[in-house]
């Protein structure tokens, strides 16, 4: 007994009439007749009763259609599983993301993937720049938001994304905390709280070259991890810091947010890009990074290493 021979039984139970069951299964009625004499001796009972008034199912025939339907249906749904896993639309992905990205860009992409694909489980996990892609090149993720290095990264692809905004965040009793913007070339005799260059080199050169574009070299007394880190230090009155525009839902005592603009009086902004493996073998990359191109940037392009 093969699935071609329940599909058969189970078009004819249900018109119970050979010439169109045989229409339906795009034969003749002759094979389809003795398709199911073969099958009714290797069950040992006959399934359907023909007469001059037509074709009916017997008590063996009636109790083996709704068998007969279930095992077809189960093959359908193992067929469509096996499809769904070869492009992606099952399975697990893995996505890091730095702190601010996992703030602001995660929430606008994530309900829109989880509804296009809900069978996808997703690992979520956040890092520094240098260390997810260290992860990426090993393998170990699938797919990450980072600040991209001014330096291309041997087989990682990078899909740029709007560049965001960034924001001062200084004591609570600084001079600007009331302040609703303040520009970039009044900070030069301010200690600056920055990433580690060690950490994220995109980020700390974007501040850098926004500084000397400012007219200062600024002066770093602390580093950190990451952006979320230095908000302890500047609560600590250790200093001021250009940090993402995301770490504003961030609430912490003794520090305010304030606008942050440069010499044209535009915001300051930084660059932000998915990061994937050039040759990663996930078929679910391609349907998050089609949803992060059509949430977050659908003019965006891409460059790979």
């Amino acid at each position: 007994m093969d699935f071609r021979q329940l599909k058969q039984f189970v078009v004819l139970a249900t018109e119970l009439n050979y010439r169109r069951a045989a229409e339906r299964l795009n034969m003749t009625q002759p094979p389809l007749s003795i398709a199911i004499k073969r099958l009714e001796a290797e069950i040992g009972a006959p399934l359907f009763e023909r007469d001059r008034l037509g074709v009916r199912l017997t008590t063996a025939g009636g109790a083996f259609l709704g068998e007969a339907r279930r095992l077809l249906d189960g093959a359908e749904s193992a067929l469509e599983a096996a499809r769904d896993a070869a492009h992606g639309r099952v399975g697990t992905l893995r996505v890091c993301s730095v702190p601010s990205a996992a703030l602001r860009l995660l929430p606008q992409i994530l309900p829109e993937f989880t509804k296009l694909f809900p069978h996808i489980r997703l690992r979520l996990t956040s890092g520094s720049t240098v260390s997810i892609l260290g992860e990426l090149q090993r393998g170990e993720l699938d797919a990450a938001f980072l600040v991209p290095p001014a330096s291309q990264v041997p087989g990682i692809q990078m899909i740029a994304l709007n560049r965001q905004r960034l924001i001062l965040a200084v004591p609570g009793v600084h001079p600007a905390a009331g302040r609703l913007a303040v520009a970039l070339s009044e900070l030069g005799d301010e200690t600056l709280v920055t990433l580690a260059h060690s950490d994220s080199p995109g980020f700390a050169g974007e501040i850098m070259a926004a500084c000397r574009q400012a007219g200062f070299h600024p002066k770093v007394m602390q580093e950190s991890s990451h952006a979320l880190i230095s908000l302890p230090l500047i609560a600590a009155g250790l200093g001021v810091a250009i940090v993402p525009e995301a770490l504003r839902q961030i609430a912490i005592d003794n520090v305010a947010y304030v606008n942050v603009v440069d010499t044209s009086g535009a915001p300051l902004t930084y660059p932000m890009a998915l990061a994937v493996h050039a040759n990663g073998m996930n078929p679910a990359v391609r349907w998050f990074s089609d949803t992060v191109r059509k949430v977050l940037a659908p003019h965006a392009g891409a460059r790979e290493a």
